[in-house]
């Protein structure tokens, strides 16, 4: 189901070396991909979701603004509907997140959770509406280089895998609804990747490590490989959940900063 898989392909190792100051990705890069659920040892792909980078002038200033929407297809919305939307502005200079929004519509189920980083205060000024529920507000005291779940991923495809050796740990720090977690990945080294459509590219995987939840078992259970070129663009996100697994693959990407050379066919 597409709900799972939202996290598998939004993940910020700003606090470790191998980070590559220069993003890898320009404005109106596009992507899209295909959310395959494991049903019976048969892979059902039961929605989608797409990925939207531009800059934007935010608050009188030069931003970067990313989004991602995903839903399942009709064919799925009488089993589990979903229609989610996650979008951040970041400073365009340091990609600092400024503000943070994600829209999750899950069945009959609806949230709103809306972040504003304030540097100056150091601290995430935090609102979220749970269906009918009172509306939750907080301040979380601000830690260095902490990003929300859509930035981190577009962080995350700035590292240099290539200075990492295999089965090492690599720190990052993420605001995970109310308050922020540090977690990691570890490094598995080069692997090459087939897609549903045929084409196959050459890979790094890694392992990410994920907190028990509704959906989740505790563990390095997710694993994510990005195209091994300058991109660093994801191509395939597989996890385990409590019940099956889920997957997501590369269907197309468009304007992209360089080019795919990690495509083998």
């Amino acid at each position: 189901m597409l709900v799972f898989l939202f996290p598998l392909l939004l993940i910020s190792p700003d606090r470790v070396s191998g980070q590559n100051t220069a993003y890898p990705f320009k404005s109106g890069e596009y992507a899209i991909y295909g959310a395959y659920y494991n049903w019976h040892f048969i892979w059902i792909q039961s929605g989608d979701v797409e990925f939207q980078a531009d800059t934007f002038q935010y608050k009188e200033q030069q931003s970067w603004h990313l989004k991602a929407v995903g839903k399942t297809f009709k064919a799925y919305d009488m089993l589990y509907q979903v229609r989610d939307t996650f979008e951040v502005y970041c400073n365009y200079n340091t990609f600092s997140p400024i503000y943070s929004r994600r829209v999750l519509n899950h069945a009959k189920n609806t949230s709103v959770h809306q972040y504003t980083f304030d540097d100056k205060a150091k601290k995430i000024v935090t609102s979220i509406r749970q269906d009918h529920q009172p509306v939750y507000t907080s301040s979380i005291p601000a830690q260095e280089n902490t990003f929300d779940l859509l930035a981190t991923a577009y962080n995350f495809r700035k590292f240099d895998f290539n200075k990492l050796f295999i089965g090492q740990k690599v720190p990052y720090r993420m605001l995970i609804d109310r308050k922020v977690e540090d977690l990691y990945f570890r490094y598995l080294g080069k692997e090459n990747v087939k897609t549903r459509n045929g084409k196959e590219y050459r890979c790094q995987k890694v392992s990410v490590f994920l907190l028990q939840g509704d959906f989740f078992p505790e563990g390095e259970y997710m694993k994510i490989w990005f195209t091994d070129d300058q991109n660093h663009l994801p191509v395939q996100v597989e996890t385990k959940i409590q019940v099956g697994s889920v997957k997501a693959l590369l269907l197309e990407a468009k304007s992209l900063k360089y080019p795919l050379s990690s495509l083998i066919k």
